[in-house]
């Protein structure tokens, strides 16, 4: 037992303030069985247990048996004088210093009971090795989170090397099967204008309307494989090419007969492209052929889109057509071909005359189809 300290004895009624709110670990006790009368919220804290629990209990119960403290508490009481005890415990986590410090609390001369101080501290070298294990454990871990983090970064750029490859080599065949079917087409069109030569002219139509169809669709793979997208299609561009080709195939240097685009930048699906061309071959070389009996005219083909859905036009001013063939619209093979065509490219069509002459087709379809709807 360490000498007794310089301390005075307290009163027996301790100033609530400082006892309340003294960092360290407090209690009062009271008689010769050291019933507790009251504890501080910092001894309440260090025992892990509420004061409704421990006031009016003896402060002996708190304490294991054959607990130096028990008979500093006895020699304290007895004798009316301050001391203190500091030992050596020992707890799974290491070694714990635990001292008390004790002061009679006197009343009429004599000791009425006894405050008791508490404070734990563990050895700095003890504190030290637990901070550097908990330090080398959490290094350990942030090297396998490290280790593991950059495993998955080495996968996920393998991951995308790879897809982009894939990507590229889809986009080569894609762009390569795309120019061997144009070369095949533009092999068959050279063979149908070989026919056309060769057939009289009052024969010769039905040829060089295939031959027509045949140069719009290969004019869309002829843009397919120039495009860094397969998928969809600039129907801006597509037109413009088409009615270049028209104007070559159909129309001389010479011609009376003009044709103009009006159009915004627009892409649907690639497989509605092929029907689009050939509505589009069908109505301009109908007009070309039919508005315009004295060879001089305008064609207007736009495009336009509306929210979701896409509008063609195809206008003249020519002749006109007779209130018989608005209403039933021609009976010739090439009203039956766009009649086809706007249907797979989910659309409908109004066809219309106007007071001062001149014919307009309209066919408005969606910019995106169903896949249902688009195979039918």
């Amino acid at each position: 037992m360490a000498a007794n300290p310089p301390m005075d004895p307290v009163p027996a009624n301790p100033s609530s303030s400082w006892f309340e709110h003294a960092p360290s670990p407090m209690a009062l006790v009271e008689g010769a069985t050291h019933l507790v009368r009251d504890i501080n919220p910092a001894f309440c804290r260090l025992i892990d247990r509420v004061r409704e629990d421990i006031v009016g209990k003896s402060f002996c119960e708190l304490l294991p048996e054959n607990h130096g403290c028990l008979a500093l508490l006895e020699d304290v009481y007895r004798t009316g004088k301050p001391a203190s005890l500091q030992r050596e415990e020992h707890a799974d986590h290491g070694p714990v210093f635990s001292s008390y410090v004790m002061w009679p609390v006197m009343k009429e001369g004599r000791t009425a009971g006894l405050m008791i101080q508490v404070a734990e501290t563990a050895p700095l070298h003890e504190r030290t090795r637990a901070m550097n294990e908990a330090l080398l454990l959490g290094s350990l871990r942030q090297h396998e989170l490290t280790a593991a983090a950059d495993q998955a970064n080495v996968r996920l750029r393998a991951e995308i090397v790879q897809r982009m490859q894939s990507e590229r080599d889809a986009l080569m065949l894609a762009h390569e099967i795309s120019h061997r079917i144009k070369n095949n087409l533009q092999v068959i069109v050279a063979l149908i204008v070989n026919e056309i030569k060769r057939t009289p002219a009052q024969f010769a139509e039905g040829y060089v309307a295939m031959e027509a169809r045949i140069s719009a669709i290969g004019e869309l793979y002829n843009l397919i494989s120039r495009s860094n997208h397969v998928e969809s299609v600039r129907l801006d561009i597509y037109l413009r090419e088409l009615i270049r080709n028209m104007s070559t195939s159909l129309l001389g240097p010479s011609s009376g007969i003009s044709i103009e685009v009006e159009t915004e930048a627009v892409e649907i699906d690639s497989d509605r492209a092929v029907p689009f061309g050939l509505v589009v071959n069908e109505l301009g070389t109908n007009a070309i052929k039919h508005a315009f009996p004295d060879g001089v005219g305008r064609i207007t083909v736009s495009i336009e889109r509306a929210d979701d859905q896409i509008e063609l036009v195809v206008a003249d001013d020519g002749v006109g057509m007779s209130a018989k063939d608005v209403t039933t619209i021609p009976g010739r093979h090439g009203s039956d071909y766009v009649a086809i065509f706007v249907r797979q490219l989910g659309g409908t069509m109004v066809l219309s005359r106007s007071d001062r002459g001149g014919t307009t087709v309209s066919i408005r379809f969606p910019l995106r189809l169903i896949s249902s709807v688009a195979d039918t």
